[in-house]
C-alpha cells in the first residue's frame, strides 16, 4: 500500500505580493498590485511547480523541504532558499536578494541586541530622499516606511521617483493634461534685456531684506537658464518669475521699463499689472511641476518671495502660508539640514527658508490673531543660518562658516525673527488678560527695550559715518511699532490704572515719534533709495499707525498745549503719503485720512 501523502497548497497570490502580505488581484501576470507598484513585471511570477515527493527509495532526510517564510524566523542564519523565479522557471536573482534583506530586518526587529546601525547624523530625525527630477521628500524616523529606509543603507533600493509621479488620474491638481507646456511658459517671460533689469531689482532692493536665496548659485543657474532654457527645472523657473513679479513693486514710478512692459496708463495699474502676470506664470510653472505632491528647495523659494511680495502689496496670504509651511514640513526644513548630507549652500539655504517662513507667519499672525504661531514655529531645533555675506558660502566648502562682524541680511533676518517672537506674545497675551496687568506688560516692554537700545546706539553712529543703515532703520521702526501695539489699547480706556495709564501714554508718546522720524530718514536720505518700495507700503503703515496714536494722545487733552514739533511731526508725514499716492494705493487711503484728522 502506497504511502499517503498531503496535496501541497499553491499560492494564489503572486510572489511579490505574498511576500508583501498585501491583496493581490490575482489576474493574469502583472497583476493590478505590481502594476499599481510599480513592480517589474517579469518579478509578478506565481508559484507552480510542486517541491518533488519523496519516495521509499529516496529517504526523507535526504531531500530537505524548504522552509516557509512565516516559520524562517526559527534560526535567523539558515539560508534562504531561492524559490522566486521567473516565467522561465529560473530564479530571479534581484527578487531573492531583495526578500532576504527583509528576512533579515524581520529577524533583527526580534532581537533588540543586533538592531541595525544607522548613521549618527540622522538619528533622531530622518532620511531625505531624492527622485531623479531633483524633488525631494522627508522620511521620517518613526515612519512607517522605516524598514525600507533601514533596508536602503544597505545597498541600492528601487528608484522613489514612483513616490512623487504615482498620482490619481482625474482633473487638476490630479490630472496632467491641463499644464501648461514649457514653450508656453518660456514665452512669457520678458526680453532678455529687461529680464536681466528686473533680476538685479530685486538683488538689490528685495533680497537684502528677504535673504533666501543664495545669490551666487541663483546667478550661475540663471546665465545657465539663458544657454538652455529647455534643461531649467521648472521649480527653479517659477522662482525666477516670483523675482520678476516682485522687483516690478520697486521700480520707480518715473522708470521707462514700466512703460515698456505694460500698456497700462498710470504707474499703479502697470505695476499691477506685471506683477500679476509675473506672479501667475509662477503658478502656472508650480502647476507644470505638480507642486502639490513634488517640492524641493527652489519650489519653497519660489512660494516664499511670492507670499513675501503679496504680503508686501497688502494682500491675503493666510491660506497660501498654511500651505508653505506644510511643504516645508515635508521636504525636512523643519529639521536642522546638519542631519543630513547636504552641501553647505543647500544647508543655508534650507535654514534661511525656514527662518524667512517663520517670519511671515508671525507677521500674519499679528493680523489674525488667536492661533498661537509662536509655540509651533518656534519650538523647532533648526540652528540660524550663518550670519555672512553671500560670498562666503562656496559650493563644497565644509561647514560651519564663522560668522563676521557686521550686519548682514541674514543678520537683520535673524533679528527680525527676535522681534517677531515679541510680537506673537504680545498678540498672544492680549486675547487672555487685561491690558493693563502688569504682569503681562512689564515682561514684554522689557523685552522690547532690550532690542531698543542697542539699535538706537548703532543707528546713531552709523548714520554719523554715512554707513548703511537701511536694516536698523527697519528693526527700530518696527520694535517701536510693537511698543505701540502693546501700550495703545490702555490710551482711551478710563478704567485702568492712572499710573499704568500715564507710563503707557509716555511710552507710546516716545515711540511714535520715533517711528515718524526714523520714516522721514528713510524718505529723505539718498542711501534709502532702493527701498523706497517698503516705504510704500509696510513702511507707510507703521508711520500711520504712529501719527494716529500721536493724535489720539492729543485728542485726550482737547485744551492742552499741542507741540510743535509733533504737529511739525504729523504735517511732514502726511506730506510724505500724498506724495507716493501715484504708486501705492495705501498712501492713498492713509493719507486722505489723516489729511482729514489734521
Amino acid at each position: 500500500m502506497s504511502a499517503h501523502h498531503p496535496r501541497q497548497r499553491l499560492p494564489v497570490s503572486c510572489e511579490p505580493c505574498r511576500v508583501r502580505k498585501i491583496r493581490c488581484s490575482r489576474d493574469t501576470p502583472p497583476c493590478g498590485t505590481c502594476v499599481r507598484r510599480r513592480v517589474p513585471p517579469e518579478q509578478c511570477v506565481y508559484s507552480t511547480r510542486r517541491q518533488p515527493i519523496p519516495s521509499q527509495q529516496q529517504p526523507q532526510q535526504s531531500q530537505p523541504q524548504p522552509q516557509p517564510l512565516e516559520n524562517s524566523s526559527a534560526s535567523p542564519d539558515t539560508p534562504v532558499q531561492p524559490r522566486y523565479h521567473g516565467p522561465a522557471g529560473e530564479p530571479n536573482p534581484d527578487l531573492v536578494a531583495r526578500i532576504e534583506k527583509l528576512e533579515q530586518l524581520l529577524h533583527a526587529k526580534d532581537q533588540p541586541q543586533e538592531k541595525a546601525p544607522r548613521p549618527p547624523t540622522t538619528a533622531f530625525a530622518g532620511t531625505l530622499i531624492s527622485s531623479t527630477s531633483g524633488h525631494v521628500r522627508f522620511l521620517p524616523i518613526n515612519s512607517a516606511w522605516r524598514i525600507v529606509d533601514r533596508a536602503s543603507l544597505e545597498g541600492p533600493f528601487p528608484s522613489q521617483e514612483s513616490a512623487a509621479a504615482d498620482t490619481p488620474s482625474g482633473p487638476y491638481p490630479f490630472g496632467e493634461h491641463d499644464a501648461e507646456n514649457r514653450p508656453n511658459l518660456l514665452a512669457k517671460l520678458p526680453p532678455t534685456e529687461y529680464c536681466d533689469q528686473l533680476t538685479d531689482v530685486y538683488f538689490q532692493s528685495f533680497a537684502p531684506l528677504f535673504p533666501i536665496i543664495h545669490s551666487p548659485t541663483f546667478h550661475e543657474r540663471y546665465r545657465q537658464f539663458f544657454k538652455d532654457p529647455d534643461q531649467a527645472p521648472l521649480g527653479w523657473f517659477a522662482l525666477l518669475f516670483t523675482i520678476l513679479g516682485t522687483a516690478v513693486l520697486a521700480v520707480e514710478h518715473d522708470s521707462r521699463l514700466l512703460e515698456a512692459l505694460s500698456r497700462k496708463n498710470t504707474p499703479w495699474d502697470r505695476v499691477t499689472e506685471l506683477s500679476e502676470r509675473y506672479y501667475t506664470a509662477a503658478m502656472k510653472c508650480l502647476e507644470a511641476d505638480r507642486y502639490l505632491w513634488r517640492h524641493n528647495v527652489s519650489t519653497l523659494q519660489a512660494l516664499l518671495n511670492l507670499i513675501y511680495g503679496i504680503h508686501h502689496s497688502h494682500g491675503q496670504t493666510w491660506t497660501l502660508l498654511g500651505l508653505v509651511y506644510h511643504m516645508a514640513l515635508s521636504i525636512g526644513c523643519h529639521v536642522d539640514p546638519a542631519a543630513f548630507s547636504l552641501d553647505i549652500v543647500e544647508a543655508e539655504e534650507r535654514r534661511r527658508c525656514w527662518l524667512g517662513l517663520t517670519t511671515l507667519l508671525c507677521n500674519q499672525n499679528m493680523a489674525i490673531t488667536g492661533f498661537d504661531i509662536y509655540q509651533s514655529v518656534f519650538s523647532s531645533r533648526v540652528l540660524p543660518p550663518a550670519e555672512v555675506w553671500d560670498e562666503d558660502i562656496v559650493q563644497g566648502q565644509p561647514g560651519p562658516i564663522a560668522p563676521s562682524a557686521g550686519i548682514k541680511p541674514v543678520s537683520y533676518l535673524i533679528r527680525k525673527s527676535h522681534l517677531y517672537q515679541i510680537s506673537s506674545k504680545i498678540c498672544n497675551a492680549v486675547l487672555v488678560a487685561r491690558s493693563d496687568d502688569p504682569m503681562v506688560l512689564r515682561p514684554l516692554d522689557a523685552a522690547i527695550r532690550a532690542e531698543l537700545d542697542p539699535l538706537e546706539q548703532s543707528y546713531a553712529s552709523m548714520l554719523g559715518a554715512n554707513s548703511p543703515v537701511v536694516h536698523i532703520n527697519l528693526l527700530l521702526s518696527f520694535a517701536h511699532h510693537l511698543v505701540l501695539l502693546l501700550h495703545s489699547d490702555i490710551l482711551n480706556e478710563v478704567s485702568f490704572c492712572q499710573s499704568q495709564h500715564s507710563r503707557s501714554k509716555q511710552r507710546c508718546m516716545e515711540s511714535a515719534q520715533r517711528v515718524l522720524e526714523l520714516h522721514a530718514d528713510f524718505h529723505n536720505l539718498p542711501q534709502f533709495t532702493p527701498f523706497h518700495w517698503y516705504i510704500r507700503g509696510r513702511g507707510a503703515f507703521h508711520a500711520f499707525h504712529a501719527a494716529f496714536v500721536l493724535v489720539l494722545i492729543l485728542s485726550l487733552e482737547p485744551q492742552g498745549p499741542r507741540p510743535s514739533y509733533v504737529v511739525r511731526l504729523l504735517h511732514d508725514c502726511h506730506a510724505r503719503l500724498a506724495a507716493s499716492k501715484a504708486q501705492s494705493q495705501l498712501c492713498t487711503r492713509t493719507a486722505t485720512i489723516l489729511g482729514q484728522m489734521l
